[in-house]
């Protein structure tokens, strides 16, 4: 019995040693991240998912487009979003075509540049594509054969530079991407995949504190579906897109110290998404559109 009550007061002793471990490891994490990392980190994640910027919004939308030896084109419901916005989608230039009828890929290289206003963007682009129909058969000419697509293999790497008013920017983003629910029959489209980005930001705070990061972000995507009449009603995928993102970035902070930050980005299906952190309490709203951030 005495030698029962030792091991039992032993174990209890090591699980609240491990506690306070854990304690001291969180409350250590926690102080190492200012508040001016948290607010660089949700720029960062904002510029990284969203359209105008190159990110991952933007992939879904050349996901969703058709390609041939012409040059790259969408569909209409997305119609509003090449006038009006500042993504540079429908003046590609430097455009080159190759089908692979072996493996069925579709390979497009082009560059893509805007310049409006305080705003300007230049991106170099190199898309791969994969159609395939309700028999999962290859589609050799998807502009022709558009009403057959069901899915779409995507891979696509883009790197660039963006300047505005408040920020600029180098980055390189790798997206890889599986869109089903083309086809008519389906009424939204199911997106899994991932993103992967790193680059260079510099930009101004909210307190109008200038910070510059270097970065690396890792995206993936989990239950992301977009909504087809929703897009249809609004002209852009952004406000029919839900689902959850999760992700994971390391950064270099002014001081020249690494952080990681983890969490989930959770698309609200109004043009808008929550950006979390994990261990803290601290959630920003940003654009899909253009990645403006505001506290929420």
């Amino acid at each position: 019995m005495k030698t029962s009550t030792n091991k039992t007061l032993l174990f209890a002793a090591l699980i609240s040693l491990g506690f306070a471990c854990t304690s001291v490891n969180n409350s250590e994490i926690s102080e190492a991240i200012s508040e001016q990392d948290l607010e660089a980190a949700s720029q960062i994640i904002g510029e990284t998912v969203s359209s105008e910027n190159s990110g991952a919004m933007s992939s879904i939308y050349d996901a969703l487009s058709t390609v041939g030896a012409s040059g790259i084109s969408y569909n209409d419901t997305q119609a509003k979003a090449v006038e009006d916005d500042n993504s540079g989608r429908g003046r590609e230039n430097n455009f080159s075509y190759s089908y692979d009828a072996a493996t069925g890929t579709h390979t497009i290289d082009f560059n893509r540049s805007i310049s409006r206003g305080e705003f300007s963007k230049s991106v170099n682009a190199h898309l791969e594509y994969i159609f395939t129909d309700l028999q999962d058969d290859f589609i050799e000419f998807p502009r022709v054969d558009r009403d057959s697509i069901e899915a779409v293999d995507y891979k696509g790497t883009k790197s660039g530079s963006l300047d505005g008013p408040f920020r600029d920017s180098e980055f390189t983003r790798i997206d890889t991407l599986v869109v089903t629910g083309i086809h008519s029959s389906s009424p939204v489209f199911g997106i899994d995949g991932t993103h992967a980005g790193s680059g260079n930001r510099s930009g101004m705070l909210d307190d109008g504190t200038e910070v510059s990061r270097s970065y690396s972000v890792n995206i993936d995507f989990q239950n992301i579906a977009i909504d087809k009449a929703t897009v249809q009603e609004n002209g852009n995928l952004e406000e029919g897109v839900t689902g959850t993102l999760t992700y994971n970035m390391t950064f270099v902070n002014t001081e020249g110290e690494e952080r990681v930050l983890e969490g989930e980005i959770v698309l609200e299906g109004d043009g808008t998404a929550l950006l979390r952190f994990r261990r803290f309490t601290k959630v920003f709203r940003f654009s899909l559109r253009d990645g403006s951030t505001e506290n929420s």
